[in-house]
């Protein structure tokens, strides 16, 4: 199972990375003739409101199956009932232990038995530690009203850079958004250093100085630097390198709202609240050109 899940990982990671790069020589593509960050921006990140009623009709969905269960799902439900349930496997295995104790097992089955009950109460301690992780709607928005205007900074960063530097450029600079999580994440304690963080970070920003003394912009940015009289763009550089901060101040951020997997809060909602709040309370700064 750990297995199939690590390569499912590794899949997702690949599929990112494929989406992140075409989605970025598309939005290049587009800043060529129509060279508005600010209104890509606001577009992209209002948008994420459409998971608004997407997640709501699941819940209903989910209620009107709860409501309806099959007997196969009544027959489940009542074998799995997370922490009871689990609660008497500790009680069962505990008797279990004793019984063999008195007839004399070796002192081998015995610690197997410990350690099995000690993983029960390790599951039962971790069920009941995310039913308390929990937030409520009110707190749910409360953390997007925190972490739009954080995404719509870095998302237009982002932008603002490609209408400036290369693809190559600008997503290799975003990528060091790992040493802004590293060093945000300790400061803030939601992380801690060891040494194959530290050399992951040294191996990612050895790529940003072999990329910021090459030249791999040359060959896409032909196009956006003719109005330019073909010189690259240190401003695009440095809006790519401001995008991978405010980038890594957002993924701690979540992390610390949402918890290691995203089992503190409904993170479609979350999202969706974030474009709903970008979408309303943001689209004055459209009103100020000189400023993006």
């Amino acid at each position: 199972m750990s297995s199939w899940r690590y390569r499912a990982g590794l899949f997702l990671i690949v599929g990112v990375v494929v989406i992140w790069v075409a989605s970025a020589e598309v939005t290049q593509g587009i800043f060529i003739d129509y060279q508005q960050p600010f209104a890509i921006t606001y577009l992209g990140a209002s948008l994420m409101v459409v998971y608004l009623p997407v997640s709501f009709l699941r819940d209903w969905v989910y209620s009107l199956l709860r409501k309806h269960p099959s007997r196969s799902d009544k027959l489940s439900s009542g074998i799995n009932s997370s922490p009871k349930h689990s609660q008497r496997l500790i009680e069962m295995e505990a008797q279990s232990l004793l019984v063999k104790k008195e007839i004399g097992i070796d002192l081998s089955a015995r610690k197997e038995e410990q350690s099995l009950i000690s993983q029960i109460k390790d599951d039962v301690d971790i069920e009941m530690l995310k039913e308390r992780k929990a937030v409520t709607t009110k707190e749910m928005i409360t953390y997007s009203i925190y972490l739009a205007p954080i995404w719509f900074v870095t998302e237009y960063l982002s932008n603002a850079a490609l209408a400036r530097t290369s693809v190559a450029s600008t997503t290799v600079l975003s990528s060091t958004s790992c040493l802004f999580t590293l060093f945000i994440g300790v400061l803030l304690r939601q992380d801690s250093l060891n040494m194959s963080k530290v050399i992951a970070v040294f191996v990612c920003m050895a790529g940003v100085v072999m990329t910021t003394f090459g030249k791999t912009w040359a060959t896409d940015e032909s196009e956006l630097s003719a109005a330019s009289n073909g010189k690259r763009s240190l401003v695009g550089d440095i809006f790519g390198l401001l995008s991978a901060m405010t980038y890594g101040l957002f993924t701690v951020l979540l992390k610390k709202f949402a918890g290691e997997e995203g089992e503190g809060v409904d993170v479609q909602k979350l999202f969706g609240y974030v474009g709903l709040f970008t979408l309303v309370a943001l689209w004055w700064l459209g009103k100020f050109p000189a400023l993006f």
